[in-house]
């Protein structure tokens, strides 16, 4: 018989075990995945950030590039229409102005006019070049008033590949005279994409309007000319296109060598092309799976300990379950065991502390019995969050859980993020559990501001630029003041870039930067777009009479000698130009556009000086 009654004790203690290590188990369990899927919320959300913003860069740099060739190409065609209306047909003129044209756009490999037929003009060699079979030339001719690209094509004597911009040349009466034509090489666009680091298997991706291969270039890429001119891509990004035609971002496995890829895509501005930015999931994930390994490492050795100790118990009850003693010193085992777990615990009544574990003492800076009896309102950073969290107790009578993630403050003032959640006891008694996430919430502030903010100079960046002029020109026209959008590029930098190296470059980026912000007022914005170009947003003005006391200012200050780090100082000056709101419009986009046309004039004028736009053509410049 008390065989028996101890087997029956025996098995209820088990039972009573096992419920217990899976109660441990599964919080265990919970706990880290929810810390694992946080983090790898995380880390997704920044590989989404990072190449969305390196599509739209590089999109808007291959859009100015193309740009600059169809403006070379619209000015060769204005000078030869002159040339033919003053009957000055003259192929050493002619040579003249498509070698001067094609000095000025150094990223195109050839500069050429075709006749009606389509042969080259001025050829050089014994062969005739013959490209009226070429669908550019047919489109150029069916379509005069509109630039033609063409798709990806093998040149048929320099076996290089690439894409030709043209545009067809109208005689007066309005026949065909042919057209001028350029070619940029996907070697060039290569050259472009290598400047940035994506990883080992991070790609850039340039395809035309039918998705035929342009120009890619990826690191770990053996052959990077293999498939130009094909249309060979992944499923995920034929639906998303047909989803988002503009841009976009997907996961897929790169059609061209199988890899993984988190990839967004970008229409390029203006022109028939889609540019597309990707960095390889082993990269970017490798540091989220070293935490999880090691993670579910610490999880598994826990699991094992409590198990372990379980087994212990269970050991030391079966041997000694007639002693009162033993079962008090197996509670206390029990006890220490509850005060070693990694979860903050706290039994409240009337939001008054009657127990806690070690963890919670831990996690917010106080000592043994410090917080017992005390009320939980000392955690709290203000009345208001704990109020917010006293409307829980309404769901903890209903015999329902509560969990909520907030800032809670530590006994030194500190502030840490917490995840809270609670559970209803009896007697109007209640458990909860808090676990430190301060770091997960500082990792997503931070990709939240590199996703928003230039890495070297730490000022905003084009994103962040467009968001905030938005928000400016709405205070403005609300206010009725005057804004302004100077769009500054530094003069000699360059120079200073080749013949000192890049450290030095990027010494000189830092200070003006510095200076830039120095010389504004804490409303104004200091943005930098790209390479050595900044937009500064003067917010509030009463004038152009403050403004031009601004931009002497600034060219006065950027103007100063500067340390390049080896001994050697140089001097950077600056060309501003400016666009006024609301004389020059509202719209943002419309705006830094004019400013850009103006900071032109300012070059033009001797550098080192501002100019206004007047709405049709920029003021003249001034010197600072």
């Amino acid at each position: 018989m008390r065989a028996m009654l101890i087997s029956k004790k025996l098995r209820r203690f088990a039972q009573i075990l096992v419920v217990g290590n899976m109660a441990i188990l599964a919080l265990l369990v919970l706990t880290v995945t929810s810390a694992l899927l946080s983090s790898h919320e995380a880390y997704f959300l920044r590989v989404r950030h990072t190449v969305q913003n390196l599509a739209g860069t590089l999109s808007l740099g291959v859009s100015a590039e193309v740009r600059q060739v169809d403006n070379a190409l619209l000015s060769a065609v204005q000078q030869l229409n002159r040339l033919d209306a003053l009957w000055r047909v003259d192929p050493v003129l002619t040579q003249q102005i498509v070698d001067e044209l094609k000095a000025q756009v150094p990223q195109v490999d050839a500069l050429r006019l075709t006749d009606e037929r389509g042969f080259v003009l001025g050829a050089q060699g014994a062969a005739a070049i013959f490209v009226g079979d070429r669908d550019y030339f047919r489109q150029a001719r069916e379509r005069p008033d509109r630039l033609v690209i063409s798709e990806p094509i093998e040149g048929r004597t320099s076996k290089r590949w690439g894409i030709v911009l043209a545009r067809a040349r109208v005689a007066a009466d309005g026949s065909f005279k042919g057209v001028v034509y350029a070619t940029m090489s996907s070697a060039h666009f290569v050259d472009g994409f290598d400047d940035y680091a994506l990883g080992s298997q991070g790609a850039v991706t340039l395809r035309s309007a039918s998705l035929r291969l342009i120009a890619r270039f990826s690191a770990g890429d053996p052959a990077p000319q293999s498939g130009f001119g094909t249309v060979n891509v992944s499923a995920e990004l034929s639906g998303a296109l047909a989803a988002h035609p503009q841009e976009g971002f997907f996961v897929s496995h790169t059609a061209l060598d199988g890899i993984e890829r988190a990839s967004a895509y970008q229409r390029v501005p203006g022109y028939p092309l889609l540019l597309l930015v990707g960095l390889g999931t082993d990269d970017f994930y490798a540091p989220w799976r070293r935490q999880a390994a090691e993670l579910v490492s610490l999880a598994a050795a826990l699991a094992f300990l409590v198990v372990s100790l379980s087994a212990f118990l269970y050991q030391r009850h079966a041997l000694q379950l007639r002693n009162q003693r033993e079962l008090t010193r197996l509670a206390g085992e029990r006890e220490a065991l509850l005060q070693s777990g990694i979860v903050a615990m706290a039994k409240l009544k009337d939001r008054t502390v009657l127990w806690h574990n070690q963890a919670l003492g831990d996690t917010f800076g106080y000592g043994a019995g410090e917080l017992l009896g005390q009320p939980i309102r000392m955690l709290y950073p203000d009345e208001a969050s704990y109020q917010k969290v006293g409307l829980a107790y309404k769901q903890l009578s209903e015999g329902c859980q509560y969990r909520m993630q907030l800032q809670m403050a530590r006994k030194d003032g500190r502030l840490i993020w917490v995840d809270l959640s609670g559970s209803p006891l009896t007697n109007g008694e209640s458990l909860w559990m808090m676990v430190d996430i301060t770091a997960v919430k500082d990792g997503e502030t931070q990709a939240r501001h590199m996703a928003m903010h230039d890495p070297l100079t730490g000022l905003a960046n084009r994103a962040y630029l467009a968001q905030d002029l938005g928000y400016a020109l709405r205070d403005a026209e609300r206010n009725s003041r005057g804004l302004a959008v100077c769009y500054l590029d530094l003069d000699g930098f360059k120079a200073i870039n080749d013949l000192h190296g890049h450290e030095a470059g990027d010494r000189v980026l830092i200070e003006m930067a510095r200076r830039m912000v120095a010389c504004v007022r804490a409303n104004d914005l200091v943005a930098r777009i790209g390479g050595d170009e900044f937009v500064i947003v003067l917010s509030d003005l009463d004038g152009i009479e403050q403004l031009h006391i601004a931009l002497r200012r600034l060219l006065e200050a950027l103007g100063l000698p500067l340390g390049l780090g080896d001994g050697t100082q140089a001097c950077v000056g600056a060309s501003i130009g400016v666009s006024i709101h609301p004389e020059h419009g509202s719209e943002a986009e419309s705006l830094i556009r004019l400013a850009d046309q103006a900071m032109y004039v300012a070059k033009r004028g001797g550098k080192n000086r501002f100019s206004v736009h007047d709405g049709r053509q920029p003021e003249r410049s001034v010197a600072g």
